[in-house]
């Protein structure tokens, strides 16, 4: 039974899917696989599913197609899907790639069972998207410049960091917990040289970790996975499909909060996560 005032909530979860039909049989593994997890979230009646980005892995003329493909096996899921823009989702334009998944905005906020939950877009200035106003060309001109700004990362521009805050301000207001999405790392502990991270992380930490009421921030990116927490926050990186055949062995999973905890379950039922979910008073 859930205490009074912890809200109760189940939705789906699925990262780095990297969709590229090869020899092999690699594209029935993944209709096969991701039918898998279609059933697993229909049978944990989740209210929804999160798809935290790089569905395809092909750039050039094949990209659209992986995209069609691969958004037809996700479609067999009845319920909705939320879609966070990943950098290899951008190989397809993002207009373009908005339509065939439906995504309404490439950065939003909705609430479901009291919860408020923030879709960050973290390729908003990137290589791949040609920044719309001043600050954010001088923002992707000076990470050009940066050794350790990887070219296929990206940042949140200041358009987007200023609606962070506005929503973050008002979920204040609302008492509402918040759970923040975002497809690259926000921490330099949950990732790795490699795979790299969000290149303003350290300005958009700053800003999530100014309100009491933020309870999670959930990506992929880095396909091990990893944990980090900070001031109260937990930092989940959810482990990637694509890696689903090594350690976790994790396709997907499902994210139960209830009781005042924050349960993230793999596919075969074993338990990734089990953290505090603290009410907002």
């Amino acid at each position: 039974m859930t205490p009074p005032g912890h809200p109760s909530l189940k939705f789906g979860i699925i990262t780095d899917i990297h969709y590229a039909p090869e020899e092999g049989g690699a594209a029935d593994n993944t209709s096969c696989d991701l039918a898998l997890c279609v059933s697993l979230w229909e049978e944990a009646r989740t209210e929804f599913v999160v798809q935290l980005g790089d569905l395809i892995s092909r750039e050039g003329p094949e990209a659209e197609a992986d995209l069609l493909a691969v958004r037809d096996m996700l479609h067999r899921y009845p319920g909705p899907t939320v879609h966070v823009p990943g950098n290899h989702c951008l190989a397809v334009p993002f207009d373009r790639f908005s339509r065939i998944m439906s995504v309404p905005a490439p950065y939003l906020s909705f609430a479901v069972a009291g919860i408020r939950f923030i879709v960050l877009n973290g390729m908003d200035v990137s290589v791949l998207a040609e920044p719309d106003n001043e600050a954010d060309r001088q923002m992707l001109s000076y990470y050009r410049d940066q050794l350790q700004a990887l070219f296929y990362c990206g940042a949140v521009g200041t358009r987007q960091m200023e609606w962070l805050t506005t929503e973050l301000d008002a979920s204040t207001r609302n008492r509402e917990p918040v759970i923040v999405f975002c497809h690259l790392p926000l921490l330099a502990e949950t990732t790795d040289a490699k795979h790299g991270l969000l290149w303003n992380h350290e300005a958009v930490t700053a800003i999530i970790l100014r309100y009491a009421n933020v309870r999670a921030c959930l990506g992929g990116h880095y396909h091990p996975g990893a944990y980090a927490l900070l001031n109260g926050v937990h930092f989940i990186v959810i482990p990637g499909f694509i890696a689903r055949n090594e350690p976790p062995f994790c396709p997907c999973g499902t994210v139960d909060i209830s009781g005042g905890r924050l349960r993230i379950n793999a596919a075969d039922g074993s338990i990734l996560h089990d953290l505090e979910f603290r009410e907002v008073r």
